[in-house]
């Protein structure tokens, strides 16, 4: 994967890292699944212009816009509406890592290596002493909700995969094409007063729905949207496990949560896991390069 790609990953990872307090203080004055609606109603809008059939891919974009879209943003801020500490729930998301990377190593035949494999895990190792905490027992619904919402994001994101021909900002606008229903629709069943919520809405949670749709959606999803259409996803993957260490200092510096040894331990574990995994690819390039070379 070039430098300039693995830069990429990065600030997806921050930006994805930041938005999980975004939508915590969003939910102060909107309902769950109402901020994931407008949320992708705002996405929808700003996709408008690359809103077009494609011949032979429009069940693929469905099944993308449901899963990746309206399920698992349903899931997800139902998970972050239930969760006291954003702690309590970060380290799920980064189970998609070895769920997306098992299915891709039997339905995409894309194999872990031994050195990535290692790298995976020790990044791993490091995202659970971080978040790791027993009051996590105690977030049972939310633990539930977001694992719900991680497996959904892994099925999306092999579909993502295996789409063809389709650009990225096309599957953006599908998926909020899609996903503004789903949501609207569970918002009317389990949710009221969503106009009055709306016309009460401040500057300050208006600039939460406007990060999470625009920043988030856009830039986050159509970041690794593209870059998973352009590398596999063992390269891919092993990145984002930079999102609950961005998610963790932004609500140190937001939310005022203490900032732990064990904390500063488990991203120096996480970032030598990541440096495990880039330093192999890259000395591998470099032996491939001098190969080539006359």
């Amino acid at each position: 994967m070039p430098l300039l790609h693995i830069l990429f990953g990065i600030i997806i990872a921050m930006v994805w890292g930041v938005n999980f307090v975004v939508m915590k203080i969003g939910l102060e004055q909107l309902d769950p699944f109402w901020f994931a609606t407008l949320r992708f109603a705002i996405v929808l809008l700003l996709m408008l212009p690359w809103l077009r059939v494609v011949r032979g891919s429009m069940l693929h974009l469905a099944l993308i816009g449901i899963t990746i879209g309206g399920l698992h943003f349903g899931c997800a801020f139902m998970a972050l509406e239930l969760a006291n500490k954003i702690s309590a729930i970060v380290v799920l998301v980064q189970t998609n890592i070895p769920i997306t990377l098992i299915v891709a190593h039997f339905f995409l035949n894309e194999k872990v290596s031994v050195w990535r494999g290692a790298g995976i895990v020790i990044a791993f190792a490091g995202i659970m002493i971080i978040t790791f905490d027993p009051a996590i027992s105690g977030e049972g619904p939310a633990i539930l909700a977001m694992l719900a919402a991680t497996v959904l994001y892994s099925i999306g994101s092999i579909l993502m995969r295996t789409l063809k021909g389709v650009s990225v900002l096309t599957t953006q606008a599908w998926t909020g094409f899609y996903s503004v229903p789903i949501l609207l629709a569970l918002s009317l069943m389990f949710e009221e007063g969503q106009v009055r919520e709306l016309v009460n809405l401040d500057g300050l949670h208006w600039s939460m729905l406007l990060y999470t749709a625009a920043l988030s959606s856009v830039v986050g999803y159509g970041g690794i949207n593209f870059l998973l259409k352009r590398h596999p996803v063992a390269h891919v993957a092993p990145i984002m496990l930079l999102v609950p260490v961005f998610a963790t200092l932004s609500a140190v510096i937001f939310l005022d949560e203490v900032l732990t040894a064990r904390f500063l331990m488990g991203s120096a574990v996480t970032l030598a896991g990541l440096g495990l995994i880039h330093y192999r690819d890259w000395v591998l390039n470099r032996k491939m390069a001098k190969a080539l070379l006359p």
